[in-house]
């Protein structure tokens, strides 16, 4: 009698890419306070204060940008260890009137493109110093994935591109499940240098023929959004970096060439944030927007199907039939991922859980103790690369050790890099 092989799905938080030189959320809260003291707190207020974002005829309030500073700058102050608990603090500021929302949203914003610069800058300068050290200890992503000709569906919380830069380099399949295709000039001075995306409607996602089913491969799902990934028409249009290539140093540079996407004006290129001015298909003025999402408001706090919240029916539908979810550096802080989870223990009774996470030592997480039984939940207190490894040898690989200790030193040089091309 044969032994069907598991249906295996996992799940990625930022432990996940670690050793690939990316922040975990404490280390982009440094990096972001870091940027304001008092003095340019004020010098920004006053500044953003004089700004029209949404029109002469839409004004917005000076005060209320300036309240907003100082409500940082005491953040600060009070070893606030969050920056998305202080953007939610943002975004519920509550308010009178169209101008003070407008205020808040636009202080928001200019918040959010910062946070952007910080990613962006992790990405561009990990990848350069950092990615090809630590590669090799990767090398066996493959025995996350199911065995056969069954699909593998990763669900990432991260917005880095280093899910898809190691099954480039590895030669694992791998989708975002899109079927159609979309250019946009790369400027209107550049017409004729189109920057080339796979998309898919927003809307078809969950059904789209373009996923991998019954087929090896990986069906990558970036619930949080990602780096390079930019919402069109209304977000109805969901378009990311093409995956066909041959290493992951061109998608990296096509990654580069998405983020130098705009539009010039007598006055130069035209100013963006988290809504992009870019060069429409048709060569005329055009706005995309970056997906990314953080702060309070990524998701709904109820499980029931909305529009808008197609990544998480994914999710949803493929651990109703998993056999195997695997979770890798997340640390449980994000409610609608939670609920998603137990939602699927308690409906999926053959679902198993692996706790992969140097923390894991110190208990499983409340709401899935009721599931501790019969190795339903298992933890494991190491590192991604370090549980391929024994997921694949049954050993641990001490050459593999002392790689990543060694590039753990290189990952400082990251950061302190990272930190000096920040605003000041």
């Amino acid at each position: 009698m044969t032994v069907e092989e598991p249906r295996k799905a996992v799940l990625l938080g930022a432990g996940f890419s670690y050793d690939l030189g990316m922040p975990l959320a404490a280390e982009v809260t440094e990096l972001f306070f870091g940027i304001f003291n008092a003095t340019n707190a004020k010098k920004l207020g006053d500044m953003l204060s004089t700004q029209q974002p949404y029109g002469k005829d839409r004004p917005i309030k000076g005060d209320e940008i300036r309240a907003g500073l100082d409500l940082l700058l005491r953040y600060k102050a009070e070893g606030g260890g969050n920056y998305e608990d202080f953007l939610a603090r943002i975004e519920s500021l509550p308010f009178r009137d169209t101008a003070d929302q407008d205020s808040h949203h636009y202080l928001f914003s200019v918040f959010y493109e910062l946070l952007y610069m910080i990613l962006v800058a992790y990405q561009a300068t990990s990848y350069l110093l950092l990615y090809s050290h630590n590669r090799p200890c990767f090398s066996g992503l493959t025995n996350l994935l199911s065995a056969g000709d069954k699909e593998t569906w990763i669900f990432s919380l991260n917005h880095d591109l280093y899910a898809e830069c190691l099954a480039i380099d590895f030669g694992i399949p791998i989708t975002y499940g899109d079927t159609e295709e979309i250019s946009f000039p790369l400027s209107n001075l550049k017409r004729q240098d189109q920057v080339c995306f796979s998309c898919s409607p927003r809307e078809k996602l969950p059904e789209s023929p373009g996923w991998f089913r019954g087929r090896a491969g990986i069906n990558l799902v970036r619930l949080h959004g990602g780096l390079g990934e930019l919402e069109y028409k209304d977000g109805a249009l969901l378009c990311n970096p093409k995956l066909n290539h041959r290493t992951s140093a061109e998608l990296i540079r096509e990654f580069q060439r998405i983020e130098a996407m705009g539009y010039y004006s007598v006055a130069g290129r035209v100013p963006s944030g988290k809504d992009r001015v870019v060069t429409g298909p048709d060569g005329s003025l055009d706005v995309v927007c970056r997906t990314i999402r953080t702060g309070g408001r990524k998701y709904s706090k109820t499980t029931n199907f909305k529009k808008g919240e197609e990544k998480l029916k994914l999710l949803d539908d493929v651990l109703r039939e998993a056999d195997e979810l695997t979770i890798i550096g997340f640390a449980f802080g994000d409610y609608h991922i939670n609920s998603r989870i137990l939602n699927a223990m308690v409906l999926n009774p053959k679902l198993r859980t692996t706790i992969v996470d140097p923390a894991a030592r110190h208990g499983r997480p409340d709401f899935l103790q009721q599931f501790d039984y019969n190795q339903r939940i298992v933890t494991a207190s190491c590192g991604a690369a370090q549980w391929m490894g024994w997921v694949g040898e049954k050993k641990w690989d001490a050459e593999q050790a002392r790689t990543l200790k060694e590039g753990a030193a290189i990952r400082e040089v990251v950061k302190q890099a990272v930190g000096k091309i920040l605003p000041r």
